[in-house]
This record gives C-alpha cells, sequence and structure tokens, in this order.
C-alpha cells in the first residue's frame, strides 16, 4: 500500500501562508506576497499530485487458454 507524503507541502504552503499574510512589508527589491502565492500555489500543486499518486490501484487479470489446452497466458495489469 502507498502512502501519500503530505508533510512537504504543508511546510510550503504554511511558509507561502506566511509570507503572503503576514509580513506587509516588501523587503528591499523582493515581492514577499508574489512570492507566497507562488509558494502556495506549489504546495497545492505538490499536494494534489502525491495523493494521485498514492491512491490504491486496481489490477485486471486476463487469462486466455487456447482450444487445445496446452497454453495458458496470465497478464497482471495496474489500471
Amino acid at each position: 500500500m502507498r502512502y501519500a507524503n503530505i508533510g512537504g507541502p504543508i511546510a510550503l504552503g504554511v511558509i507561502g501562508a506566511i509570507l503572503y499574510f503576514a509580513m506587509s512589508e516588501m523587503l528591499e527589491g523582493v515581492d514577499t506576497k508574489m512570492i507566497g502565492l507562488i509558494l502556495m500555489a506549489a504546495a497545492a500543486i505538490w499536494l494534489i499530485l502525491g495523493l494521485v499518486m498514492a491512491r490504491p490501484r486496481s489490477s485486471v487479470t486476463t487469462e486466455r487458454t487456447n482450444p487445445a489446452g496446452t497454453e495458458r497466458e496470465v497478464r497482471h495489469d495496474e489500471v
């Protein structure tokens, strides 16, 4: 079973939220609100991709036998 690692995206989102909501003044030459938005968007994308990649997968099994019954093919595919 696969597990989603959500600690990284949450930490990145928190850092982005702090930069966006808590830092009212721009640092010299740095737009902290824009960096905060970028970090929060990246965290959301990372979290969604992590959850999609960790979802349970089902498998499909196909069996074929020829009329003589001497050959058998078994194939397992992840869906």
